[in-house]
């Protein structure tokens, strides 16, 4: 190759933010607006009409409820289907990197899951006339990029293990209703206590109470829980370690070869 043609390559970072852009535009589709978005905020608006405004945590556990229906479901649903399709198998044939490809999906979708996120945050302000303080807006954002890449992180990892398009969203929302339950998302729960430990140890407890925190920050404590940030960093550092030990590019179910014509 020579010179003229090198200097003619993009470099890794024009590379790299295309990809996250065309990933972002895909992800942020019409079904991830209504999921990711809607869901949370009818939500946050029915629980509104049993008490005048919604606490912090009742905003809390709504944005992330939006958050990880993005980074977890919807995500991992079109993830698996396009790996299926043969979709990762002709980007790996691409002069691409595949850390390119690779990076830049999981970053369109931890950008698309924190807006979520933040759209149902932006929602009790206008609806509801939350007061936040200046530094709860860029706690709660990072709160929501962590979490997002934690959860993405996993998703990207179980994505190996999951057969088919078809098998996709009952593994995944199988997994994740559990979790957000015992979790507390949609309510405290404290018993049996063993239960509480554990949702303590998975992304969604600690995802919750560190936007919790960012959102009402009681004087003279962290902007966010040391500890929760400690368990999300966590989980999306293990999970990008797996996924990129276990990723597949192949389909399970490699095309079925076309009869020849007589």
């Amino acid at each position: 190759m020579t010179d003229t043609a090198m200097r003619r390559l993009p470099s890794a970072a024009t590379l790299l933010l295309a990809q996250i852009r065309y990933q972002a535009k895909l992800l942020a589709g019409g079904r991830a607006v209504v999921i990711g978005v809607g869901l949370p905020v009818i939500l946050l608006i029915a629980s509104s009409t049993r008490q005048a405004h919604p606490s912090a945590a009742d905003i809390a556990g709504y944005a992330c409820f939006g958050l990880t229906l993005t980074a977890w479901n919807t995500y991992g649903v079109r993830l698996v289907a396009a790996r299926e399709a043969g979709v990762l198998k002709r980007w790996r044939a691409t002069p691409l990197p595949r850390w390119c490809y690779f990076l830049g999906r999981i970053a369109a979708c931890v950008i698309v899951a924190a807006i979520a996120g933040a759209a149902t945050v932006l929602a009790a302000v206008l609806l509801y006339h939350t007061h936040l303080s200046t530094s709860a807006w860029p706690g709660a954002l990072a709160a929501f990029v962590l979490g997002g890449a934690a959860w993405a992180a996993a998703a990207t990892a179980l994505s190996a293990a999951i057969p088919t398009a078809e098998a996709a969203a009952p593994t995944l929302m199988l997994i994740y209703f559990p979790v957000i339950i015992i979790s507390g998302v949609f309510g405290s729960i404290s018993e049996p206590h063993w239960l509480y430990t554990l949702a303590t140890y998975l992304p969604a407890q600690p995802l919750a109470g560190a936007v919790t925190s960012a959102l009402s920050h009681p004087p003279g404590t962290p902007l966010l829980p040391v500890r929760d940030v400690a368990v999300l960093a966590a989980w999306a550092a293990a999970g990008l370690a797996t996924a990129i030990a276990v990723f597949r590019w192949e389909p399970h179910r490699p095309a079925r070869p076309r009869p020849p014509r007589r």
